[in-house]
């Protein structure tokens, strides 16, 4: 310590060395006397300034005057230039914790130069006014729009606002509210706690409440500086800050998530659409003359239609079969059996031009087993409905002005759900023996030796009888309703057929209305297995479904919704149809659709592989029912059938009418020489872009915006009712604040404080601003020593508060008159502070 002393000497010239005793620093030591606290003159000793600038606080005067005495009290508002040069000084009060000792201080005079309370139009009140009715309009706008979810018919890629454009202006216009908001709220705050500390009877404000502003601004703060948030987060104006601190983080996530205009699906809107009309439901003359091939009829008059067509069925026919029986191959590959239950195996497939996807459905179920139990043999009965083939043309039909997709992200898709008949195909095999097929089978009959595979097809024997007086009876005419009471003619077959073979029966006269087929089934070991299987297979208009489109640019998707309680668009819940009524037509597109599927290829042994597989797909039978059952791990006869007729079901109803019947005119058969439009029921649900959120959880969104909007709205109001329209100086802005402590006496509330900041309790010591009248001089001091006076000289004169004018006192300063206004509880507001 002695060479530490003699050091500093060193630096000392021998007349600037004070000899006095030495004192300790701490300003509360009770062992040191008032004079230890005096000021000294210059004149005594004088320090250099090269000491005043290294050695104690390190603050020296960089103009090279020496430090001032303290100007006398009666000289203070002298006009003199010589105390217009001197700085002023203040006196500190006595520390209320050691009131024994008096301590001194020099007292700065510092009027204030402007009034507290702004005017109306000045800058900062008139731009904190436009920021908050800018917030408070625009969030009511950003909340309608997300509540409402409108549609935005003008973003488009082809319109005039494109969707990228469309989404920078609702960031930007997002960021602006965010900024305003940021702002007002802010100045709220501040506005709140400066009016709060002025009061001479609120509670004051503390450090954690000043702090608050910065939860705003630096969210961050709150993780860094917790205690603040501990004292004051619980509070009214706390819960305020809190609020908006997160509407301030979120408010440009949540505007993206809600208001800015994104691809999503629109609501479902009831709609009538039309389409083109040429022919009756499965014209085989329209089908033929239409289908498309380089060939003409000048090359070919008498078969260019009917290969046509057979070609156009094979494609079609074996492209849905194969994509069904890969549904099959993968769900048995991988040890998933599918069902014995129909409505859980594996659904028709099919396709239309290529880039569409159609799926079918079962209808008409029946438990196989029940029905096999009923008639003692096995029944195979299924009956499969595909939707209307005339809606895809209708929906990209320009006359209903539905915009089709346009690229990839999915603009433009749409899905429609009409209400029209979808065509089905009933398939109904039942296991026969050898014996009960005789009567069917020419021959077997006497002179049945004269059956020729080659002709009979083309020129069948003279002894075949008339159909109309050839009724022979068979164990299955109630089955089949054969018999004059059906219209329904029996089938004869030319000859049994081989194992793995199935031979055709076409030729019934109108009203017939199937086409039959007879097959052989694999030699068996099994009893149970019948020899022979006989199917009719026949087509109608049914109203138990509706048809859904869905159009994209990938692919579109045709499919339908059959015996669905809550399909409102269900045919037959908006229009009387009566079922079971079969289409006599379809079985002349049913005759070329199986001589070219090789169905008929049994006839000469021909051993087709179409065959084959069929005759490998005989239900199994269930020992434990005692009757036959579908197996959960193959297909069925019936349903194969069924997938691969379902081709001829989406030709059929293809420019037929949206209804089940045709209502025009009957000339040239059933074909119209211009095509006519048809009105149908049906709801589109359109993809385009609209506000709202694309997710269910993207609701917790709507908090924010809600809480932003009023918010805004508490900011905007407090301006125009509380504050109308001034302002007071925001003291909790850091240069207001800043400047008001270094002008305000020292406290021992913030002991230790000095170098590290306030901590602990110290956060929420309550402070209150004050105003020395007599200097105009504010100052801010805690509350705890409110009541102890501020000491101006070292007489401690006590202030002597100057009365309000009442004509012939003193009259008041435009600045104490102000303070006196302001310090005032003056509404009702005033008491939430």
């Amino acid at each position: 310590m002695a060479s530490s002393r003699e050091s500093q000497h060193s630096l000392l010239s021998e007349d600037s060395i004070d000899t006095r005793p030495q004192r300790s620093w701490n300003p509360l030591n009770n062992r040191l006397t008032d004079s230890d606290y005096r000021y000294h003159s210059p004149s005594d000793s004088t320090w250099s300034e090269e000491v005043l600038r290294d050695v104690g606080l390190g603050i020296s005067n960089t103009s090279g005057d020496g430090i001032p005495a303290e100007i006398p009290t009666d000289k203070r508002h002298s006009t003199d230039s010589t105390a217009t040069t001197t700085p002023n000084t203040y006196k500190i009060p006595h520390s209320p914790q050691t009131p024994q000792t008096p301590h001194t201080h020099a007292h700065v005079r510092c009027p204030n130069r402007a009034t507290v309370l702004q005017k109306r139009l000045s800058w900062v009140p008139l731009t904190v006014l436009i920021l908050a009715v800018y917030a408070t309009i625009f969030s009511g706008i950003y909340l309608g729009i997300a509540l409402r979810k409108p549609r935005w018919q003008t973003v488009s890629s082809d319109g005039p606002l494109v969707p990228s454009t469309a989404a920078l202006l609702s960031a930007f216009f997002a960021k602006t509210i965010e900024l305003a908001y940021v702002t007002i709220c802010v100045a709220f705050l501040g506005q709140v706690l400066s009016r709060r500390a002025l009061m001479r009877d609120s509670r004051g404000i503390s450090i954690s409440d000043m702090n608050m502003r910065a939860w705003i601004m630096q969210p961050g703060s709150m993780i860094v500086h917790w205690e603040a948030l501990r004292y004051s987060a619980l509070t009214f104006l706390g819960s305020i800050a809190l609020v908006s601190t997160f509407v301030a983080m979120l408010y440009t996530t949540a505007a993206q998530a809600l208001v800015a205009p994104k691809l999503s699906p629109g609501p479902v809107e009831p709609t009538i659409l039309q389409g083109k009309v040429l022919s009756s439901f499965a014209n085989t003359h329209y089908t033929a003359a239409n289908c498309e091939t380089p060939v003409t009829n000048e090359i070919d008059p008498d078969y260019r239609n009917t290969t046509c067509i057979q070609i156009e069925h094979v494609g079609h026919a074996y492209h849905n079969y194969q994509q069904w029986i890969s549904q099959w191959s993968q769900l048995i590959t991988h040890n998933n059996e599918t069902s014995s239950q129909l409505q859980k195996r594996p659904k028709p497939t099919g396709s239309l031009w290529d880039n569409t996807t159609v799926t079918g459905s079962w209808i008409d179920m029946q438990d196989m087993s029940t029905l096999s139990k009923e008639h003692g043999r096995m029944i195979n009965n299924i009956t499969m409905a595909m939707p209307h083939g005339g809606i895809p043309g209708a929906a990209m039909n320009s006359k209903n002005k539905l915009k089709q997709p346009t690229d990839s992200s999915g603009e433009g898709k749409y899905t429609i759900e009409a209400s029209v008949p979808s065509p089905a195909v009933n398939v109904l095999c039942t296991g026969m023996t050898k014996d009960e097929l005789s009567p069917l089978v020419y021959s077997s009959w006497p002179g049945g030796d004269k059956f020729n595979m080659t002709t009979w097809t083309t020129s069948p024997p003279d002894d075949i009888p008339d159909p109309a007086s050839w009724l022979n009876r068979t164990v299955v005419d109630t089955l089949f309703q054969f018999g004059p009471k059906s219209d329904q003619i029996p089938p004869i077959f030319g000859k049994y057929p081989l194992p793995y073979n199935t031979i055709l029966n076409t030729t019934g006269p109108w009203p017939a209305n199937a086409i039959y087929l007879l097959g052989a089934t694999p030699p068996s070991n099994n009893t149970n297995t019948p020899e022979y299987v006989m199917c009719s297979l026949r087509a109608k208009q049914t109203g138990a479904c509706s048809t859904k489109y869905s159009a994209d640019m990938s692919g579109a998707f045709l499919s339908t919704d059959c015996e669905n309680a809550s399909n409102g668009l269900q045919y037959n819940r908006r229009h009387d149809t009566p079922e079971g009524q079969w289409d006599a037509d379809w079985k002349n597109i049913a005759s070329e659709w199986a001589n070219a599927l090789s169905l008929n290829a049994g006839i000469s042994d021909g051993a087709a592989s179409n065959a084959r597989l069929l005759m490998q797909m005989m239900p199994r039978y269930d020992k434990g029912e005692g009757a036959f059952a579908l197996d959960p791990s193959l297909p069925s006869i019936a349903e194969a059938l069924a997938v691969m007729a379902g081709s001829t079901l989406i030709l059929s109803s293809q420019n037929a009418p949206f209804v089940p019947f045709w209502n025009y005119s009957t000339e040239n058969r059933n074909v119209l020489s211009e095509p006519v439009y048809q009105g149908f029921n049906a709801s589109i649900q359109a993809f385009g872009y609209a506000s709202g959120g694309t997710e269910q959880w993207q609701g917790v969104f709507y908090v924010i915006l809600v809480f932003a909007f009023l918010t805004s709205a508490v900011c905007l109001g407090f301006m125009i009712v509380e504050a109308r329209g001034r302002q007071v100086t925001d003291f909790t802005e850091p240069q207001n604040l800043f400047a008001l402590a270094v002008n305000s006496p020292q406290t021992t509330q913030l002991e230790g404080a000095c170098g590290c900041g306030p901590w602990g309790e110290q956060l929420k010591e309550r402070w209150y601003i004050g105003m020395e009248e007599e200097d105009e001089h504010y100052y801010i001091r805690s509350k705890t020593e409110e009541k102890i006076p501020l000491l101006k000289t070292m007489d401690s004169r006590q202030l002597e508060p100057m009365e309000i004018d009442d004509g012939g006192g003193r009259m008041l300063s435009p600045m104490v008159d102000e303070f006196r206004k302001v310090s005032k509880r003056h509404s009702f507001l005033a008491k939430l502070y």
